[in-house]
């Protein structure tokens, strides 16, 4: 696997929560290593760390403070939206039905040329095929 990548929280929400928590942890932790050792790039927009700090707040709240700063040592590179990606994920949210958080990671990906990982399945149905979008369980690595 080689190439550049937006992951959303429902990805790196499993690189911490373990596997009993997650399905697909596996290839989730496999997507972490060829980042880490240079296989693959990985961004997200800046809204990611709103979404896992709150899904780790509420389901591991005794671990939250040390999970995120784990994940926060990733340094993992942050996209600020522009007024394009904002634009692409309203018009996404009124023709596909969608939210505007799960939009801008698509969004992201199309503006940076990348292909978004998730592991939100309605969220893929609702999208349909799409060259810039691979659910998790699907990748190879």
């Amino acid at each position: 696997m080689n190439g550049k990548y937006v992951v959303d929280a429902s990805v790196i929400l499993k690189w911490v929560l373990g596997d009993e928590r997650e399905s697909d942890h596996e290839k989730a932790m496999r997507l972490l290593h060829a980042w880490v050792q240079g296989s693959v790039t990985i961004v997200a927009p800046v809204l990611w760390q709103f979404e896992v700090g709150n899904v780790l707040g509420r389901v591991i709240p005794g671990e939250a403070p040390e999970k995120m700063g784990l994940i926060m040592d990733l340094n993992i590179h942050n996209i600020a939206l522009t007024d394009h990606v904002c634009r692409l994920c309203f018009d996404w949210m009124k023709t596909k039905g969608i939210t505007f958080y799960a939009a801008a990671y698509l969004a992201v990906a199309y503006n940076i040329q990348a292909t978004l990982i998730t592991a939100d399945e309605r969220f893929v149905k609702k999208i349909g095929k799409d060259d810039h979008l691979c659910l998790l369980k699907g990748i190879e690595m």
